[in-house]
């Protein structure tokens, strides 16, 4: 516990003095400044330096080069000690180089940062602790106040100026815009610049052409000074708060409590709560952050509780606020530090510090499943999920329906026909049949037959549907069709009654009469004369 309370003491003397460092640059060894190869080059390469001007590139550690193209604008800066060999027959020694091909062309393409992306940057208590570059050191702070306070520009000193730092043994490629920059202290490259003058001249050297707004209009910067106001002083990026903002993703940030109220100056909601004070005559900012910290935060029952104390430019006049957040872990992420607030607004207005109201805006437990922390996945992510998986079954069901049943033989059901007329008579088939005193004569059988069938149709059963179905397409032909009505037919056929007469031509030539079908190959057709009647 006392690690906790010695951490919140070193923030609260510095609270006013915050250290910003930019941690993108533009080294040699970074392999995010080779475009599409993403690798730093390797000892057979044909190395460019020149595809992006003005440029700065910084060297680190000793090299060995076949091909070397020097930038036409621009510095190659070489780290202490670094030589850069030329071997007429160089090796990829290098695992990442054992696939490279002899001759293979690598440019630097290192991408221009923007000074309002919240994610080019860190923030430290200290200026040591900034030089170390300890993430787990760095403090916790709103969204626009990551930037360099105030990169808005303050020229009557009414807002917070930043210590800013770009560590040395780098080389940089920053925007910072056209407006004018208001900083406390600015480190660069090991020098330290506390007013406007010297580093307004180094903004004129190659050098400072190469990696301040490359390629643009000169940047203007205002160093030193900051606001002494004894009841606080706001960031003064509040206008730059959508700017800020477009570089978050507030899905990222994992909550999984509901209700997360945004405090002023944050892009996204918070797990925990934001307290509003008013306050009134004495009051004094740097006094309430001291008795925040020791009042509450030393109480074991809010042990991780992470406070931020801040002033808005656009609040209300009289008024600061104050975030609490936690480490609690799963859906009650937050709620320890909503405890605190209401602790907070019970007793602070009694503490004798010029505090008028308190008013607290707190997160509820979250009702969702317990998500990972830092990046996990909101509750609507994870439900379009479950939809999607569960369509993408029903499609597999579906599919394998279909497949199944056409792959399964189709039945057709057909209504019963009508019961065929019944032969009377001899059984076996001759070349006549009688019918009311017609004749005919078949010519497959032999005419001379004596043999001879009796065909008797005595009318259609009464079958009820089953006398057939009626075919959409045609009406009704079962109801309209007269050959279904209850009317007798019977007929003999005598062999004796069929004569033959040969057929004739136009010409009354009867020999090779009728027509000849060449899939049979008859060579005579005879004409069957048939008197009937019906």
């Amino acid at each position: 516990m006392r690690k906790i309370f010695i951490f919140f003491l070193v923030l609260a003397g510095s609270s006013n003095a915050l250290v910003k460092r930019w941690i993108k640059y533009s080294d040699y060894d970074d392999p995010d400044n080779w475009g599409e190869l993403n690798r730093a080059p390797c000892p057979t390469d044909s190395i460019n330096l020149g595809a992006v001007q003005p440029i700065s590139v910084y060297i680190q550690s000793n090299l060995t080069i076949t091909e070397l193209a020097l930038p036409m604008t621009g510095e190659v800066i070489l780290g202490p000690d670094v030589i850069l060999n030329f071997p007429s027959n160089p090796d990829n020694v290098d695992p990442s180089c054992q696939d490279a091909t002899p001759g293979q062309l690598a440019e630097f393409q290192v991408q221009t940062q923007e000074w309002f992306n919240l994610n080019n940057w860190e923030v430290y208590g200290s200026l040591a602790d900034a030089q170390e570059g300890d993430a787990a050191k760095e403090v916790g702070v709103l969204d626009i106040e990551r930037i360099p306070c105030s990169s808005g520009g303050d020229t009557a000193g009414s807002y917070l100026r930043d210590e800013v730092l770009f560590p040395e043994d780098r080389s940089y490629r920053v925007d910072m815009g056209s407006n004018p920059l208001s900083l406390k202290q600015l480190n660069f490259a090991g020098k330290v610049y506390t007013t406007t003058a010297p580093f307004s001249d180094f903004l004129d050297t190659v050098s400072g052409q190469s990696q301040f707004n490359p390629g643009g209009a000169r940047p203007t910067v205002n160093i030193g000074g900051s606001c002494t106001d004894v009841t606080g002083c706001a960031c003064g990026n509040d206008q730059l708060k959508t700017a800020i903002c477009a570089a978050v993703q507030c899905q990222d940030r994992g909550l999984q409590c509901d209700s997360p109220p945004t405090p002023q100056g944050h892009c996204c909601g918070i797990c925990g709560a934001v307290v509003t004070i008013g306050y009134g005559d004495n009051f004094n900012f740097q006094n309430l952050n001291n008795y925040v910290r020791t009042q509450y935060l030393q109480q074991d029952k809010y042990q991780g509780v992470r406070i931020i104390l801040s002033k808005s430019a656009v609040s209300r006049a009289g008024e600061v606020q104050l975030v609490l957040q936690d480490d609690t872990p799963g859906r009650e992420n937050g709620q320890t530090a909503a405890a605190m607030a209401q602790e907070v607004k019970d007793t602070l207005p009694a503490a004798g510090l010029g505090i008028t109201t308190v008013d607290v805006t707190a997160s509820k437990t979250g009702t969702g499943p317990d998500r990972i922390t830092g990046g996990g996945m909101g509750g609507g992510q994870i439900a379009g999920i479950v939809i999607g998986i569960i369509i993408f079954l029903l499609l597999i069901v579906l599919i394998g329906f279909f497949i199944s049943r056409r792959s399964t033989p189709l039945e057709l059901k057909l209504p019963k026909m009508p019961k065929m007329p019944k032969f009377n008579g001899k059984t076996g088939l001759t070349n006549e049949f009688e019918m009311g005193g017609a004749t005919f004569s078949n010519p497959n059988f032999d005419p001379n037959s004596p043999d001879h069938f009796t065909l008797s149709y005595s009318g259609v059963e009464d079958l009820g549907s089953s006398k057939g179905f009626n075919n959409p397409m045609y009406d009704n032909p079962v109801e309209d069709n007269p050959m279904y009505s209850d009317t007798s037919l019977s007929g003999t056929m005598d062999p004796a009654a069929v004569t033959t007469t040969p057929p004739t031509t136009p010409n009354g030539d009867t020999a090779d009469g009728g027509i000849e079908n060449p899939i049979y190959g008859v060579d005579n057709l005879q004409e069957v004369v048939m008197d009937a009647e019906c």
